[in-house]
């Protein structure tokens, strides 16, 4: 099953695609926020099993295409 989180942005020049990031992201279903290890992609396409990851800017503008997002690791510690 498909989950959808989002996370928010300054520039989408913060995330580098393909590469292992640490990201704060929210679960849209329990709207629980940690910190992971993830790889993303602009689009399911370019990662394929990918779960679904809206991008919302500074003010809360939601990206009209979500990208994607495979979660390698779920980091512990306090959210920033």
């Amino acid at each position: 099953m498909t989950k959808a989180y989002d996370t928010f942005v300054d520039d989408l020049s913060q995330l580098k695609e393909g590469e292992e990031i640490e990201l704060r992201i929210r679960d849209l279903e329990t709207y629980d926020s940690k910190k992971v290890k993830a790889i993303v992609a602009s689009s399911k396409e370019k990662l394929p099993g990918a779960d679904i990851l809206w991008l919302r800017f500074t003010r809360g503008l939601l990206r009209e295409d979500p990208w994607a997002i495979k979660i390698i690791e779920e980091l512990g510690g306090p959210i920033d």
